[in-house]
């Protein structure tokens, strides 16, 4: 029996093999595999963007091989986005990317689909809906204003200090997550041995070192189990995350018990508190709850270490791009700098912030065109057609408004190729221009993204949940940093882009040293 079992797996295995080999997407044009092994998978995770290459090279709609004989499906055909984006039960995340981030973040948000994910969004949205954004908002810039250590060192010299910026945006990111998402004071910007930070650093500088690590990891989960440094780090790292999420359950619980204590039976709406931690505690211990709308500890937990992770990680990465974009346009950060310098209260409040719009010009033109997470990937459960609003040529010459998908083909969204495409933007889509949001632009139009015509944050049911509390993270920070300081290049320093899910800065040449983003601070003189 067992071995009728075990020759049945391999003959299913290897079936599965196969198929792929007859995938109909052979058809269409794409770049050549540089190996039969890896296909072009090391070459889509290194440092320049390949898919503006492609893109113009082969289309909006193209083919590329990946890892082990499997052919991907990429493009930014505006309507086949949205038909991938809005049949989510069809286009889930490829099993061995959930495996990945479930080792590291358990199943929230970010992993859990069909009705879990409904489940999970539906409880969580008053979290993040524009009244409680608005009533962090504070936070935000209490966060903002601790850069003592900033304004100390960045007077030392009238040219100004070379920081880390992207170190330090991080670590004011998970001090905001902190504060806000879990009424809990990390401190990361004053204590630089904060285990949190260092955990989750010391995940992501092991995935960025070990690139190639991080796909075999995702393709074969007995990768993790080998005697390697990184997996060792790994481990270590999401031991002490799981540890500190725990803890924090543990300790809210017991808050939120106590309070109520003094008010009797608990319900829903009762004592709303400012942070999602409790909003998520407190909707699992009220009374009018019904049980099959409540999140186990397991899941509680795993959202706490989505969002530490993933939504500390993007808006570091978006601020430091953007710091990055005003250093090299100076005259961008002048006329940003003027704006904010006419605003007379020091920490504006969310409709406030949102009102100043060259603020939200420079906020909308960073995240197209440094989108900081650049790409997402799906895979087909079952045969389909997608439709294209242009038509593409297969090899043989022959036209196609559709691309016929096979149950297990891989689809690649291309984020940050969608955002940057000259054929949606216009020829100058590779150049940061705020002014382009005070002109109107049709066919981005089409473009089936929640934020600001952009596939930034996604579309449809997978849409960012936190989309508004980063935007507006980022914007009380860039408002508090630009009215204080001037940003410039560090002399010398290239900056390339490591892509392990999300687009972090490092230094060409300096790839060892791991994430890092030097640039020149210095003190604000006079503001043109």
């Amino acid at each position: 029996m067992l071995t009728a079992a075990c020759a049945g797996y391999v003959l299913l295995c290897t079936w599965r093999f196969c198929k792929r080999f007859r995938t109909p997407l052979r058809r269409f044009p794409g770049p050549p595999a540089d190996s039969l092994l890896w296909g072009n998978s090391p070459k889509m995770i290194k440092a320049d963007p390949i898919e503006r290459t492609w893109v113009e090279q082969y289309g909006i709609t193209y083919t590329t091989p990946v890892m082990l004989g499997r052919y991907r499906l990429n493009t930014i055909d505006p309507r086949a986005v949205a038909h991938i984006l809005s049949h989510v039960e069809n286009y889930p995340k490829p099993n061995h990317t959930k495996a990945m981030l479930r080792s590291v973040v358990g199943d929230g948000l970010l992993v859990v689909e069909d009705d879990a994910h409904r489940r999970q969004k539906r409880i969580m949205y008053p979290c993040f809906s524009p009244s409680q954004i608005r009533e962090v908002t504070p936070i935000f810039f209490e966060t903002a204003n601790q850069v003592s250590v900033w304004r100390s060192n960045a007077s030392i010299s009238p040219k100004g200090l070379e920081i880390d910026i992207y170190t330090l945006a991080a670590r004011a990111a998970l001090d905001i997550i902190g504060l806000a998402g879990f009424g809990y004071r990390f401190n990361a910007l004053e204590d630089q041995s904060n285990e949190l930070f260092n955990a989750w650093h010391d995940v992501m500088q092991a995935l960025t070192v070990s690139p190639l690590l991080g796909l075999l990891c995702q393709r074969f989960p007995w990768v993790r189990f080998l005697p390697l440094k990184a997996n060792t780090v790994i481990r270590t790292s999401v031991k002490t995350m799981n540890r500190i999420g725990m803890d924090l359950v543990r300790a809210k619980k017991a808050a939120i018990e106590e309070e109520t204590f003094a008010y009797g039976i608990m319900r829903k709406t009762s004592i709303v508190g400012r942070d999602m931690l409790t909003a998520m505690i407190r909707a699992n211990m009220a009374a009018d709850v019904p049980h099959t709308q409540r999140m186990s500890t397991e899941e509680v937990i795993a959202q706490i270490l989505t969002f530490l992770g993933a939504g500390h990680e993007t808006s570091a990465a978006g601020l430091s791009w953007t710091l990055l974009s005003l250093a090299e346009h100076p005259e961008v950060q002048r006329k940003l700098r003027a704006e904010l310098s006419q605003v007379e209260n020091d920490s504006p409040g969310m409709d406030a912030l949102d009102s100043l719009p060259y603020l939200d010009m420079v906020m909308k033109e960073s995240l197209r065109l440094h989108s900081p997470v650049p790409l997402t990937t799906r895979t087909a459960r079952r045969d389909d057609e997608i439709p294209l609003s242009r038509p593409v040529l297969d090899k043989n010459g022959k036209s196609h408004n559709s691309i016929r998908v096979q149950a297990g083909d891989s689809i690649g969204v291309e984020i940050r190729a969608m955002n940057n495409s000259k054929l949606l933007w216009g020829e100058d889509a590779y150049v940061f221009r705020p002014e382009r949001w005070s002109e109107s632009f049709v066919c981005a139009n089409e473009i089936p993204g929640i934020y600001a015509h952009s596939l930034t944050f996604i579309g449809g049911e997978r849409t960012c949940i936190g989309y508004r509390f980063s935007i507006i993270d980022m914007k009380a920070i860039l408002f508090t940093l630009i009215r204080s300081f001037e940003f410039a290049q560090a002399p010398g320093k290239e900056i390339g882009i490591s892509t392990m899910v999300v687009a972090r800065p490092f230094v060409k040449g300096e790839e060892s040293k791991g994430l890092q983003q030097p640039m020149i601070v210095s003190r604000v003189s006079k503001v043109v």
